[in-house]
């Protein structure tokens, strides 16, 4: 049995690389279906495709894994480290499975045995914080002047006021009307 890999619910921005060891023939007959993908890894629960990615090292040899995963996933130069020749040295299949595959569920994996967690890497983070402090007086909350003038209702507001007055006036008019004639 492979060894488990738990995945805590509040994941968020990493990316694990397994390497599977199968001929490229065994893995076109094994994994044909979605469901046959997920199956590789074992979850105790549903993923989500869009965040997976199956393929032949072979396919992106002109940039190398190192590479795509840096360009094309968004992960540091610094969480790769010295796995980048364990990296760019690996042939054959590898899954490449983000932290959004697993829809911020706790989940455990448990892999067959030919699939090899090569290693999980970090992905870029926002700084949300400023950098510089806003000294203006325009910045500072609640610092809008208070409204103390009652606002003049616009000419749409004061057309539709006067349209349904003459509409009420009419709608009396038309019932005098009727009680008299009958």
């Amino acid at each position: 049995m492979s060894a488990q890999i738990h995945v805590p619910a509040s994941e968020q921005g990493l990316v694990r690389v397994f390497a599977l060891s199968m001929p490229s023939e065994e893995v076109s007959e094994r994994v044909k279906t979605v469901e046959e993908t997920f199956a590789l890894l074992g979850p105790d629960g549903p993923l989500d495709n869009a965040h997976i990615a199956l393929f032949e090292v072979a396919d992106i040899q002109e940039i190398g894994l190192t590479e795509y995963l840096v360009e094309g996933g968004d992960v540091t130069e610094e969480t790769i480290g010295t796995d980048q020749a364990k990296l760019n040295s690996l042939d054959g299949w590898v899954m490449v499975v983000y932290s959004r595959a697993f829809g911020q569920k706790a989940m455990t994996l448990t892999p067959i045995p030919e699939m090899t967690l090569i290693g999980t890497y970090g992905q870029h983070r926002t700084d949300w914080q400023a950098k510089e402090n806003i000294g203006s007086d325009s910045a500072k909350p609640y610092s809008a002047p208070p409204e103390t003038v009652k606002k003049k209702p616009s000419d749409a507001a004061m057309s539709g006021r006067v349209a349904t007055l003459v509409l009420l006036v009419l709608a009396v008019f038309t019932a005098v009307f009727i009680w008299i004639a009958g």
